[in-house]
């Protein structure tokens, strides 16, 4: 695919340092979000994880209205876990957050659980949401957003179910997933679809190729719309972008065996730090989906992955370690991997 058109977006799950407050990794994910908007990026979402010492990110509509209140076009929102919420409280919230930010909202959907049993347990309370129904959810929440919201007969009246009053617009739904299932029910209600392919890239190619050949138009999406998002690590140099890399490849190899898991180390810290052996199978794994090196070599895997898929869109989840001279406020690292994206692809990073 050339890469003029390819649109260039960021993905942020929030990874907090060693050295940081959650106030401290907040500023430096409104500075991420604005550096991304001075390089016309498309999209800013945030990812949605429960009680992981290594992510901030938990609660999509809070952090996207701080992030759209520090930006002014970018277009905000992401990731919402809806098997802990009831559907009209989601509804509630985005609706909300695109009244705050006029068609700069974005709600992308998702079934699995993002925490440990204990903690979702917590979240749900007795609302609980399964897999079984989470097709009728889902459907459910995008009528509930829409600007009409739905009617309801109550004791023989109609009764009006509305997510925000006098609403004009109603967020684009995105069904968010890493496999058939999740391409399927994307295909069937007809909505855009988001393979997270920063959390695996097994079976990609036939998702991508199922949801495109099973995709029935609908009101909210007329034909199939894609993007994908990817792990991207860069340095001024290979050797630089793996020394960026290592800190976040302990913490998923240790987030995956299911092992505790604290703030994202620096730099320095993880280049003291020895991988125990019941890493290595995780490790090769990461590496075969993670784009880690420098700015051309790592905009040349984009545009391949982007022209394999069939792609116009790719979401950035920048997750390079900081140095231990880095402000605690700042992300100087991610912010270089998104600049450096950005002049590699030069006036291929366009408005979508």
């Amino acid at each position: 695919m050339p890469p003029s058109q390819l649109t260039l977006s960021v993905l942020d799950i929030g990874p907090i340092r060693s050295n940081q407050t959650a106030s401290d990794c907040v500023a430096s994910m409104v500075g991420l979000a604005q550096r991304a908007e001075e390089l016309s990026f498309y999209r800013y979402w945030l990812a949605e994880h429960h009680n992981v010492a290594g992510v901030v990110a938990s609660q999509t509509a809070v952090l996207a209205s701080t992030i759209g209140a520090n930006t002014r076009r970018i277009r905000i929102g992401g990731c919402v876990l809806l098997p802990h919420y009831s559907p009209f409280l989601v509804a509630e919230q985005m609706a909300l957050l695109e009244a705050c930010h006029p068609g700069r909202v974005d709600l992308g959907v998702g079934r699995s659980a993002g925490t440990d049993p204990v903690t979702s347990s917590f979240l749900r309370g007795d609302s609980a949401g399964g897999a079984t129904d989470h097709p009728d959810r889902l459907s459910a929440l995008v009528s509930l957003i829409q600007p009409d919201g739905v009617k309801l007969e109550l004791g023989g009246q109609d009764y009006r179910l509305k997510a925000a009053p006098n609403a004009i617009l109603a967020p684009p739904v995105w069904v968010l997933g890493t496999s058939l299932y999740s391409a399927r029910l994307a295909a069937r209600l007809g909505l855009p679809y988001a393979f997270g392919y920063h959390i695996s890239g097994e079976g990609v190619d036939e998702a991508l190729r199922t949801y495109r050949r099973e995709f029935r138009p609908s009101l909210y999406c007329a034909e199939p719309k894609t993007l994908l998002s990817a792990i991207v690590v860069v340095g001024d140099t290979k050797e630089e972008s793996e020394r960026l890399a290592r800190s976040q490849l302990y913490s998923m190899s240790a987030f995956r065996s299911g092992e505790p898991v604290g703030p994202q180390m620096l730099v320095e810290e993880a280049e003291e730090t020895e991988f125990p052996g019941r890493y290595d199978r995780l490790v090769a794994q990461f590496r075969r989906t993670w784009i880690i090196g420098d700015a051309r070599d790592a905009a040349q895997q984009i545009a391949a992955l982007s022209d394999r898929l069939g792609l116009s869109e790719v979401m950035i989840n920048p997750v390079a370690a900081a140095y231990r001279s880095d402000p605690p406020d700042r992300a100087p690292n991610r912010e270089q991997t998104i600049a450096a994206l950005a002049r590699e692809f030069g006036a291929s990073v366009v408005v979508g």
